[in-house]
């Protein structure tokens, strides 16, 4: 009787709010090195360049020549074609692998959100790698439009995707805001995160305190633009994700998933706090 008692009062299961903000600050880093080091990077060592410095939101490359006009979309559209390719890889890892699909859900969700954001924002605000794009295309206004509106109705069907997936992944919700748990958990460690690296990429560039202040980072990061932009590529790109769970609940799936949770995970903890410090300390001043 007394065991019934005990399962009767056993508290329902739950994702680990650590492991979920772990995970999500780990997708949020694959995804800023997937734009910056893959993306800009990558075709900065292929168009015969040399890469100078990188941080999470910045790649200076060194061309013999001019500037190859691609090397601007390489970034989001790298960082595009990877969160696709997340997808895939979401339909091929076993259900058991619940901490694993969780992170590629994220990565998905922070390279579709982040890309298809940016080219929005570069037509709003007139600033980034789209803008520079269309820089030299007449009317400005009309092109401009055109950003906007390619990268609105993108990051829209990246949440419909997301949302979707998230269904698939993670099954209903449980009547105690988990699906809710399961997006702002994540995305709030991630814009942290990216707060706090942003913070440390400012100090070092203008050696606020230090005596370690990097010409070449002065050169690439102005004033306030670490922190700037690492809010926009975290809070701001990833503010979709609020619209998730509601969408998902209008969704019908053909075949019906079981409930998983994202349980904590020892390796997984130690595994993510290496990369994660890691990430701050290397990447956080700046690579050169």
């Amino acid at each position: 009787m007394a065991s019934g008692n005990e399962q009767l009062t056993q508290a329902p299961p739950r994702d680990s709010a650590v492991m979920l903000a772990a995970l999500g600050m780990l997708a949020y880093a694959a995804s800023m090195m997937t734009h910056e080091a893959l993306g800009h990077g990558g075709y900065c060592l292929a168009a015969g360049g040399h890469n100078v410095m990188l941080t999470a939101w910045w790649e200076t490359c060194n061309f013999p020549s001019v500037p190859p006009l691609g090397i601007k979309a390489a970034g989001p559209g790298v960082q595009f074609i990877a969160g696709l390719l997340a997808w895939l890889v979401l339909h091929l890892l076993s259900p058991d692998l619940t901490r694993l699909r969780c992170f590629f859900w994220l990565y998905m969700v922070f390279n579709l959100f982040d890309s298809s954001g940016y080219v929005a924002f570069s037509g709003f605000t007139n600033f980034g790698d789209a803008a520079e794009i269309i820089a030299k295309l007449q009317p400005p206004m009309v092109w401009r439009g055109g950003l906007i509106l390619v990268g609105s109705v993108v990051y829209y069907l990246s949440m419909r995707l997301a949302a979707f997936e998230l269904k698939r992944f993670a099954g209903l919700d449980d009547g105690m805001g988990r699906l809710f748990r399961f997006v702002w958990i994540p995305y709030v460690s991630a814009g942290v995160f990216a707060c706090c690296l942003g913070a440390v990429t400012q100090t070092m560039a203008y050696g606020v305190g230090l005596a370690v202040a990097s010409p070449a980072m002065n050169q690439t990061m102005r004033h306030g633009a670490a922190l700037g932009l690492a809010a926009v590529s975290s809070f701001g790109a990833g503010s979709g994700m609020f619209g998730i769970p509601e969408m998902q609940r209008a969704m019908v799936l053909r075949t019906s998933s079981p409930t998983v949770y994202v349980n904590w995970n020892a390796t997984w903890g130690v595994v993510a706090a290496v990369l994660i410090v890691g990430f701050l300390v290397f990447i956080g001043p700046g690579l050169k």
